[in-house]
This record gives C-alpha cells, structure tokens and sequence, in this order.
C-alpha cells in the first residue's frame, strides 16, 4: 500500500479516530464511563416493543428489531455494536463511493470525507443504543447507491431494474420516516432538470414563491400545527418561530434555516461543537458546490433537489434544536457527498476526460 505524505497523516488520523471512537464505546457499555446521553426513551420503547411488552408501532424500526427477536437474533447490546460498525466502517465506505472517490487513486480525497463522515458526532452519538437514526443514514444511502447504478447503467434492462428496486427502497425509508420518503421518491422523478448559476437562482426565487402560496392556502397546517407542539414541552430548546401569520411565513422560514440547517442558534457548548464539527464543512461545501453548480451531474442533481424537498418539509414542521441535528444528517451527508462529486468531475475534465451528465 503506497502513501503519499498528506495520505499517511489522514490514514493516521482516521485510525486513531477509529480507535478511541471504539474505546469510549467499549467503556460506556462496559460501565467503566457514565455518559449521560446514552439510554433514552426513544431506545427504551425500541427495545420494549422488540421484547413484544409494546404493541403501537410508530415506525418501521422497532417492527424489524421485534421480527429479529422473533429468530432469536435480537440483544440490545449486540444491535448496537452493529450500529457502531455502520458508522465507524460501513456509511464512510458508502459515502466515499456515492462520491466517485477510490482509496488507490484518490487517497486524499477518499481519506478526507472517510474522516468527515467518520468524525460526525451526532452520528456517533446515536449508536449507543438502538436508535433508528444510523440505520437510517445507511440506508438512505445505499438507495442512492440503487439511484446512481440507475442513472448511469447503460444496460436498458439493468438501468430500469435499479430504477426500481430505487422506487421500492422509497417505501422503506418511507416505512422509516415517511418525509425522507418522499422526498426520495421527488429527487427520482426531478433529477433530470438542469441546472446553472441563472437557474438556481430563478428556481430558489420560485420555490419560495411556491412555498408560500402553499402555506397561505393551508397546505402546510398540519406541519405548522405540530410545530407550536414543541414551544410547550422543549423548553429554551426551540426557535419559538409563529408559523401561524400566513404573511410572515417567508421570514419565519428563512430563520428556521438559519436556525436550524446553519446551526446558527446556539444555546449550549454542544452546539458550538456540532457548529465547528458538522456545520462549518457543511456551509463551506454548500458554497462550493453553488459556485460550480454548472458541473452538476444527474446524480448530483438528485441528491442537491432531495436536498431541498426532505429539507423543506423538517425545517417547516420541527422547531426542536435537539431534533434538528437528527433530522439535517441527510442534508449534510448529501452535500459532503456532492462537493467531493464535483470536485472529482472537475479533475476529470482537466485530464480531459469525457463526463456524462
């Protein structure tokens, strides 16, 4: 194995990251360390519901933890450790590979967004139990895997069995979370529309317009109504925006972006990490990508417009901080996804290479 110099240094940081991400895990699960935020209700009603002493699902979650019991295959313990490899090994590998990117020829990149996603504390955070949210993440990206064979499968019959197996992934992460679905579902059908600097401009114009006349017709009324939920039981948790004055739903969106997508309301010193951690790559990349919009490809274009759609749909209905750093993982993944994407179609075109779009 050949390292360049500023490979060796990431490899060596993507290992000692792996190793003491696996020793506090080891520690806390072992009692040796009292982490506070491990064990929660969430997990505690996953693990009742697969233990078969709760009968209401409300996700597909619990009933695939409770079908495992069922085999004699489910300990809390071991699921979680599952979920600990998903995000130390599995949703890196994945991610690297969504974005083009080959450990034997491209080392710097591959390693950066390895220890990006490696790195991702909330992430991190949900596998000391068994919350949803890992396996969630893994499985949205392996339908983009089912996505990006589709797009650029040349074999007609390969092309569209992709394409439907992708169409059939949308009713799992629906079954996980019926918004991502969707919103997976919309970036299938729209990847095609192309866009520039022009464009992009004409089309965030436009879907603003769109969301608001929505809005002012009611359409949002369940996702506003279920917001004014969290200002009575979170707390100094929440951005505490009214969603209810139809006419200040453009401004109260707006923050709820700033707020909630851009981290930019802070409350505690954990905050001010996932902001410096999670968010400031995100911005940056985000910039990035705007200004080299024009190298977009289909597959970037499907995940920049399942961007908008599933973020659209949380930034409207959730005003919880904490649920928020859940929620976003998506659009980040997504957008770490295409900055090393476009900086790869970028490279190719320099080498002359012919890129498909």
């Amino acid at each position: 194995m050949v390292f360049k110099q500023a490979s060796k240094i990431l490899f060596l940081v993507v290992f000692v990251v792996i190793f003491f991400k696996i020793l506090f895990f080891l520690l806390v699960k072992l009692d040796f360390l009292n982490f506070i935020f491990s064990g929660s209700s969430d997990a505690d009603y996953y693990d009742n519901f697969a233990l078969g002493y709760v009968n209401d699902a409300v996700n597909i979650w619990p009933v695939i933890l409770n079908k495992l019991n069922f085999f004699g295959l489910y300990n809390r313990d071991y699921i979680s450790f599952i979920l600990l490899l998903l995000n130390l090994i599995i949703i890196p590998l994945l991610a690297c590979k969504l974005a083009n990117l080959q450990f034997k020829n491209e080392q710097k990149y591959f390693l950066s967004l390895f220890f990006i996603c490696l790195l991702y504390p909330t992430l991190y955070f949900y596998t000391f139990d068994i919350y949803r949210d890992v396996f969630m993440v893994f499985c949205f990206l392996l339908a983009c895997s089912f996505v990006k064979f589709s797009i650029y499968t040349n074999n007609f019959i390969l092309k569209y069995f992709y394409f439907l197996i992708s169409f059939l992934f949308g009713f799992f992460l629906f079954e996980l979370r019926e918004y991502l679905g969707y919103a997976f579902w919309g970036a299938l059908f729209l990847y095609h529309i192309k866009l520039t600097k022009k464009r992009t401009v004409l089309f965030f114009i436009s879907y603003m317009l769109i969301l608001f006349i929505f809005n002012y017709l009611g359409f949002f009324k369940s996702l506003t109504d279920y917001r004014t939920g969290f200002e009575e039981y979170s707390g100094g948790s929440t951005l505490g925006l009214d969603f209810s004055n139809p006419i200040m739903f453009i401004p109260n969106f707006i923050l709820s972006i700033l707020g909630q997508l851009f981290g930019l309301y802070i409350t505690n010193p954990s905050a001010i990490l996932l902001f410096f951690v999670e968010t400031l790559p995100f911005i940056f990349m985000l910039f990035y990508i705007l200004n080299n919009i024009g190298f977009a490809d289909r597959f970037v274009r499907f995940l920049l417009i399942f961007f908008i759609l599933y973020a659209s749909v949380w930034l409207i209905g959730n005003d919880n901080l904490g649920t928020a750093v859940r929620l976003r993982m998506y659009n980040y993944f997504a957008i770490y996804i295409c900055f090393f994407y476009i900086i790869k179609i970028k490279e190719a075109i320099n080498f002359g290479q012919v890129i498909k779009k």
